[in-house]
């Protein structure tokens, strides 16, 4: 195992950490914002859809200019920095379509940088024999501390207080990039060329069991949609304070970590299509109950079920495709299913503007059909066959 340059794993976690500030903040109050600048529901669901959209067209040019730019700190500080200078203005202008564009180019572009640090931070796991949970931790602990501290200040300062701490977010992020380690020449030469030969999508989607996995969770995962863009401005509606809500929004992460850290061994025993249905359950009862739970106590109770819609349902996915892909398609069926759910988020993200705008609170429910379409793939027939990993290993 080669040593690893000065510092590498705590100056990639600093950055998960200064990434994570940004999506501490703008997923409970990016929505708050919107609306303060006197956007409708319905603008408000095309404004939370578009980066989404814009994130999975950019994504592979972004991947393919991270490989190419001098060392993947470069293509990280880039990305940030775009991010930075393309929001800025966003909280200067007035409109519809300049918010739209300015707010969604500006997410989409700092979203870049994920594949860039994720790959650095392979390489420190693979060539430094380094821990990716424990870099990667930070950044989940920091989107619980910056959400509750983003809750007070909103508390006590309001809506004037959120362009400064949104701005500020985008800042730290940018700033956290020229901290970065340079992976060394040598080592990233070696990395580029271990990878392997891309993988037709066709070769994997020949499974079915990859399919309902796939389809399942994307439907799981679009039903997050009207909780993303409304949660927060319905429990401001229900009267909870700042601190309230960002307590809300840190209970959900919180249950999210739980669920990992608890249960890690336990999941790998569980079938990973049973996890994704009790996922696709959870969902149904989240989301069916959220109209009546107009309480701090209930509202709680309901985020620990974050620990099920979201995290069971990954681990169930990362443990589908660790049975049934061999490991040389491994990243190819990891970027059709995560672009899979993507797309389904996005689009239910779209729709949860009009869905708020005429239903209010029962639009949440709605989000129930999601669970259900789970719950029926899930049951379809399943394939005889072994999978392509079992017969790989039977050879």
């Amino acid at each position: 195992m080669v040593a690893a340059p000065r510092h590498f794993g705590p100056r990639i976690s600093l950055f998960y950490t200064g990434f994570f500030v940004v999506g501490g903040l703008m997923t409970p109050f990016f929505p708050v914002w919107l609306h303060q600048r006197g956007l409708t529901p319905e603008q408000i669901g095309v404004c939370l859809a578009f980066p989404l959209a814009a994130r999975l067209l950019f994504m592979p040019v972004g991947s393919a200019l991270a490989d190419r730019a001098p060392n993947r700190r470069f293509a990280v500080i880039i990305f940030a920095l775009l991010g930075l200078l393309f929001f800025i203005p966003a909280t200067m202008v007035g409109g519809y379509w300049p918010i739209l564009v300015l707010t969604g180019i500006a997410t989409a572009t700092l979203g870049l940088t994920m594949p860039a640090i994720d790959a650095l931070a392979l390489t420190g796991v693979r060539r430094f024999g380094l821990d990716y949970g424990k870099m990667r931790v930070w950044g989940s602990i920091s989107f619980i501390v910056v959400s509750l501290a983003g809750g007070v200040i909103f508390g006590h300062f309001g809506p004037a207080s959120l362009s400064p701490m949104l701005i500020g977010g985008y800042v730290i992020a940018a700033l956290s990039a020229f901290l970065l380690p340079v992976t060394p020449p040598g080592i990233r030469a070696a990395d580029d060329a271990a990878k392997p030969e891309p993988v037709s999508a066709r070769s994997i989607l020949m499974s079915r069991s990859f399919l309902v996995v796939m389809a399942s969770t994307a439907f799981i995962t679009a039903t997050h949609a009207v909780f993303y863009s409304f949660g927060t401005i319905q429990w401001e509606k229900l009267g909870f304070s700042g601190g309230e809500i960002g307590l809300l929004w840190a209970s959900g992460v919180v249950a999210e970590i739980a669920m990992f850290f608890v249960s890690g061994k336990a999941l790998r025993r569980v079938p990973p299509e049973r996890l994704i249905l009790i996922g696709a359950i959870a969902a149904l009862v989240r989301w069916s109950l959220f109209p009546l739970a107009t309480e701090l106590w209930s509202s709680l109770a309901l985020q620990m079920l974050h620990a099920l819609t979201f995290a069971a349902v990954y681990a169930g996915m990362q443990l589908a495709i660790a049975r049934d892909v061999p490991e040389e398609m491994t990243a190819s069926a990891q970027g059709i299913s995560q672009t899979t759910s993507g797309l389904a988020l996005a689009l239910a993200t779209l729709l949860s503007g009009p869905l708020y705008a005429h239903l209010g609170a029962m639009a949440f429910p709605v989000m129930g059909i999601g669970g259900v379409l789970a719950i029926l793939v899930l049951l379809l027939p399943k394939d005889t066959r072994p999978s392509p990993i079992a017969r790989e290993r039977a050879g």
